[in-house]
């Protein structure tokens, strides 16, 4: 025997008046838009505030002042090639300030304050300061400069250290800056 889905129906569907209702044989098996909803809410909740204190915000701290550093340096090497000028690095346990030389010449002094990316002079990099934890430069690098040719005076290699440590170097020959 077929179940009609319709209740009260007549000659060829017709309903009497009443509105087609299914005949429900089954619940049905899956969520609500409301459950859905208080799921996803649930789970925007433990993003924002628990994972964050499960992972550490020091080892971000930490790459986010490593990767301003060799882009910092790469920026120097090109501003030196770039000026036709010397620029010097000069590092402290936890900042690095770019100059530039005023006059041409390998022997020029840097006595002006090279302007960074975004214009402000002096260029000047240090660990974000309302980060967590300490970031630091672990040996401190020895100060060093690069030629007109963006040439390194001396081949480095730089650590940068906090929640974990981060190396990269600078190549003598090329100034390149090698990450890891």
């Amino acid at each position: 025997m077929r179940m009609s889905l319709l209740r009260g129906t007549g000659q060829k569907g017709e309903t009497g008046g009443h509105m087609p209702t299914p005949a429900l044989r089954f619940w049905s098996h899956g969520f609500t838009l409301v459950e859905l909803i208080v799921t996803l809410i649930l789970v925007g909740i433990l993003a924002v505030v628990a994972i964050p204190k499960l992972v550490g915000l020091g080892a971000y701290n930490t790459l986010g002042f490593y990767d301003r550093v060799a882009s910092g340096i790469r920026f120097a090497q090109k501003q030196a090639i770039a000026k036709r000028r010397n620029v010097c690095l000069t590092f402290t346990a936890n900042s690095v300030t770019f100059r530039f030389a005023s006059s041409a010449g390998a022997t020029a002094p840097c006595d002006g304050d090279l302007a960074g990316p975004n214009g402000v002079a002096p260029y000047v990099l240090a660990p974000d300061p309302g980060g967590v934890g300490a970031v630091i430069f672990s040996p401190t690098p020895t100060d060093f400069q690069f030629d007109a040719l963006g040439r390194p005076t001396v081949g480095q290699t730089i650590t940068v250290s906090g929640d974990g440590s981060k190396t990269l170097s600078v190549e003598q020959e090329t100034g390149y800056v090698r990450t890891s």
